[in-house]
């Protein structure tokens, strides 16, 4: 046990005890075990995460470079800075969203909780992505139950929802509809957001929730995304101890928010809200 902690320390994450022994010993060796486990599943997930994010940022610096060049030399300079600021607005972004993903992992403690009424939430957000959705020809559709209080992380809540809807307009045929339906019930309380795409392989459809994972990256790299607004959506919803699906519906992809009941404010305190 001494040598296998020694090795662990050392560097050498695989190293495990892997006893048999039914003593406190072997209690101990096997906690020792379940403990290195998630520490190399944490540390290996950090270094892919950093990885992922020099790869992500090469090409936009690059193309940062390349657009500086163009300014020095183009006879058009209006051309030129406006491709140059668009360079900067991308990189920006992405480094939002960095921030976003290292806030919504951070201590659920620090959540900024609140009353708010999530239907009107939603209302919202489809009145935001009302120009994106026409652009595509796309229809937004709302299906919701009437006026229903939560306390929660009201930007957190937003920028969830607000990236699983863009999500799925991006990916929706032209002249298409998007639902979104808000239903509650005793024990959860849950929002659906279905497209009419191609929907994902069902082999990935684990996988659209980590970061930097695209099903398509040429596809989305061209239309600006980075493959970071599920993997935002999965950990704030994790930090309302809610659970993130998605699932084919052939045709489409439907993603599902499923919240705990106890976040709905109950009805004796619905008169001492300001909900306007």
């Amino acid at each position: 046990l001494g040598e296998t902690v020694e090795r662990f320390g050392k560097g050498n994450l695989s190293a495990r005890v892997s006893s048999r022994r039914q003593d406190e010993i072997g209690e101990l060796s096997r906690a020792f075990d379940q403990m290195a486990d998630r520490i190399q599943t944490l540390l290996t997930a950090e270094r892919r995460l950093l990885q992922d994010i020099s790869h992500e940022l090469r090409s936009p610096l690059a193309r940062l470079s390349f657009a500086v060049e163009l300014v020095r030399t183009a006879d058009n300079r209006e051309e030129a800075v406006a491709r140059l600021k668009k360079e900067i607005d991308r990189l920006t972004h992405l480094v939002g969203s960095l921030l976003q993903v290292t806030r919504v992992e951070g201590d659920p403690a620090s959540l900024n909780q609140e009353v708010f009424r999530l239907d009107q939430l939603l209302q919202e957000l489809v009145a935001g992505c009302a120009i994106e959705a026409d652009a595509r020809g796309c229809r937004l559709i709302v299906t919701e139950q009437g006026s229903v209080l939560v306390r929660a992380d009201h930007e957190l809540l937003r920028r969830a929802v607000e990236n699983i809807l863009r999500n799925a307009i991006r990916h929706a045929p032209e002249d298409t509809a998007i639902e979104m339906t808000l239903d509650c019930q005793p024990s959860t309380v849950s929002i659906s957001v279905r497209d009419y795409g191609p929907g994902v392989p069902e082999e990935m459809l684990s996988s659209i929730f980590k970061p930097f994972f695209r099903v398509d990256s040429s596809r989305d790299s061209a239309s600006g995304g980075v493959g970071l607004g599920l993997a935002i959506a999965q950990s704030a919803i994790a930090l309302h101890r809610g659970n993130l699906s998605a699932t084919n519906m052939h045709p489409g992809l439907l993603v599902r928010i499923e919240l705990p009941g106890d976040l709905k404010v109950p009805a004796e305190e619905n008169v001492a809200v300001n909900i306007s």
